[in-house]
């Protein structure tokens, strides 16, 4: 609805406007100031990270019998300085009077369990996994197609799913409190 909106005005008022739609945004700032820090963590990569700093914390794993290569669901990651260099891309190429929307992801996606795996990898750490049930309306795969921002734009993802685990690993490794009073 809000993308109608936004195509009614720019035609309206000769406004343009662009929407991005993507999901899973993850990963640190290639600084290393800015990373994820809620107090009730939801995202897998932080979870998987904080149960490998924090060997006693285990990952639940909603659903171990997907129709999937490995029974984990398997998602899009994109890392979030992929995504500024995304908005950037598309402000720059805003015309007056024109509305744009485009998916902005890799592709391609990586299990929930690869992600465990990636982060063992790297941290040589344990991580303990549970089983859980599949929570309700999660699909089996769910990945971005963004050959439209690609052709368009010229926009392409530079962060492998590595880079994204690796840089979240970095943030959480110097943050381990999150964000600090002192923090910039």
């Amino acid at each position: 609805m809000i993308e109608r909106i936004l195509d009614d005005c720019s035609r309206a008022w000769d406004l343009g406007s662009t929407s991005l739609r993507y999901f899973n945004a993850a990963g640190a700032s290639a600084s290393g100031k800015i990373g994820e820090a809620h107090p009730e963590e939801i995202h897998l990569i932080p979870l998987v990270v904080r149960a490998a700093l924090n060997e006693s914390e285990r990952v639940k794993v909603f659903g171990v019998d997907y129709p999937t290569k490995d029974g984990s669901a398997v998602r899009d990651y994109v890392h979030v300085d992929d995504l500024a260099t995304a908005h950037l891309t598309a402000l720059e190429s805003q015309a007056e009077g024109e509305f744009r929307y485009y998916n902005v992801g890799t592709g391609w996606g990586t299990s929930v369990k690869e992600i465990i795996d990636i982060v063992r990898r790297l941290t040589g750490r344990a991580i303990g996994v549970e089983p859980a049930q599949r929570r309700p309306g999660d699909p089996p795969e769910l990945f971005a197609d963004p050959t439209k921002i690609q052709t368009e734009l010229g926009w392409e993802p530079k962060h492998h799913i590595e880079d994204i685990v690796r840089s979240a690993l970095t943030w959480h490794t110097s943050h381990p409190n999150g964000y600090e009073v002192g923090d910039e």
